[in-house]
């Protein structure tokens, strides 16, 4: 199985994040993560919420332009507080 890394993606692509987050944070994660993601177009929803309802999903899709802009954007969306996975 190829890994992702070694995957040859053409650019530019529309791209999907999930980002997992903590319920509990979610106002400061979406505020954290409208900011990463400002001047860009994109297409907001909600995903899931896990059943104990601790965890939530946000999926974002979006353009990017090369795989430095898609690797620097899971960079910086990782580090947002409340952000506990990326998919």
């Amino acid at each position: 199985m190829k890994n992702i890394k070694d995957a040859e993606l053409k650019f530019p692509r529309d791209w999907e994040y999930r980002i997992i987050i903590a319920e509990a944070a979610r106002p400061i994660s979406e505020e954290g993560i409208a900011e990463v993601l400002m001047g860009r177009k994109v297409i907001v929803s909600a995903g899931e919420t896990s059943r104990t309802g601790a965890y939530g999903t946000i999926v974002v899709k979006l353009r990017v332009d090369s795989r430095e802009d898609m690797e620097e954007l899971a960079t910086k969306l990782t580090k947002v507080t409340g952000v506990k996975f990326l998919l």
